[in-house]
C-alpha cells in the first residue's frame, strides 16, 4: 500500500527559522476504539476491520507515517497502546479512563526531554485529560463529551473550562483533542475566549453517521504555530489508509 501524502510548503521540522529554538511536528487523532465500533454505521467497511485489533497494524503505519515528534492520540485501547509500545519508538504517555476500556495516549520521540506529566481524573463526570511539559510548553490531550450546542449543562464546556482552570490564564499551551464541536459551537467559543486559536481551520476531520465533520483541533496559544496539510479526506473511512472514522490533525508548534 503506498502511505497518503503530507504536504507543507514551508521549512522542515527541524530547519529552525530565525527567532525560534524548537520546532515540533505535532499531530492528533482519534483512532476509534474497537469497541465503539458497535455504535457506528460502517456498512461501507470491509468486514476485516471491524473485528478487535483488525485495525491494529494500519493505524501503527499510519502513525509511523506523520513523522511526528508529538502525538496526542484519543480512543485508544490496551492493545493498540501494548502494539505501540512494542515498536520501541516512542515515549508512550497512556492513561487508561476508570468506567471505559479506552483512554488518552501521547507519543514523544525519544530524544525529546518531557517533564511533569500528569493525568487528570474528575471521578464526578469521568473526565480525562493528559498534561506536559515540553519546552516551556504545556500539552494537553484530551477527549471532550458531546452535546447538542444549546444544551444548558454542557459536558464538553464544562470540560474545557476545568482544563481552562488548571492550565490558567497566561501559560503557553498546546491542546489535542476530538472536540466534538462544530465551527461556533459553545466548545470552541470557550476556548477562543481563553486566547486558544484553532491552527487546523474548518475543514472536515471526521465521518459521524453520514456527516463529515470539523471536529478535531489542534489548539495553541503563546506559541507559534504553522498547520501541516494531509492529503486524506473523511470520506469512506474507516480504510486500510486511513483506519479510523477521524483523520489526522497536525501543525508544527514553535517556541522561542
Amino acid at each position: 500500500m503506498t502511505p497518503f501524502v503530507l504536504y507543507y510548503n514551508g521549512p522542515s521540522a527541524h530547519e529552525l527559522r530565525e527567532g525560534y529554538n524548537l520546532s515540533l511536528r505535532c499531530a492528533s487523532l482519534n483512532v476509534l476504539a474497537d469497541a465503539y465500533l458497535k455504535y457506528g454505521n460502517y456498512a461501507h467497511v470491509p468486514p476485516s476491520l471491524l473485528v478487535p485489533g483488525g485495525r491494529t497494524l494500519h493505524l501503527l503505519r499510519l502513525i509511523h507515517d506523520l513523522k511526528a515528534d508529538v502525538i496526542g492520540l484519543q480512543e485508544v485501547e490496551r492493545p493498540l497502546a501494548a502494539a505501540l509500545e512494542a515498536t520501541g519508538k516512542w515515549q508512550q504517555f497512556w492513561s487508561p479512563k476508570v468506567s471505559d476500556p479506552d483512554g488518552c495516549l501521547m507519543l514523544v520521540r525519544p530524544n525529546i526531554t518531557v517533564t511533569d506529566f500528569v493525568t487528570h481524573y474528575n471521578d464526578d463526570s469521568d473526565y480525562l485529560m493528559q498534561s506536559m511539559v515540553i519546552g516551556g510548553v504545556t500539552y494537553i490531550n484530551t477527549h471532550l463529551k458531546w452535546a447538542p450546542a444549546d444544551e444548558p449543562q454542557h459536558p464538553g464546556v464544562a470540560q474545557v473550562e476545568e482544563l481552562l482552570g488548571w492550565v490558567g490564564k497566561n501559560r503557553p499551551a498546546v491542546i489535542f483533542t476530538d472536540s466534538n464541536d462544530r465551527p461556533g459551537g459553545p466548545v470552541r467559543a470557550c476556548l477562543a475566549t481563553a486566547g486558544f486559536v484553532n491552527i487546523c481551520g474548518n475543514e472536515p476531520t471526521a465521518l459521524i453517521g453520514s456527516e463529515r465533520a470539523p471536529i478535531d483541533l489542534i489548539a495553541v496559544r503563546g506559541v507559534h504555530a504553522r498547520r501541516i496539510q494531509i492529503d486524506l479526506r473523511p470520506e469512506n473511512i474507516p480504510n486500510t489508509a486511513c483506519p479510523s472514522d477521524h483523520i489526522p490533525v497536525m501543525a508544527y508548534i514553535e517556541t522561542a
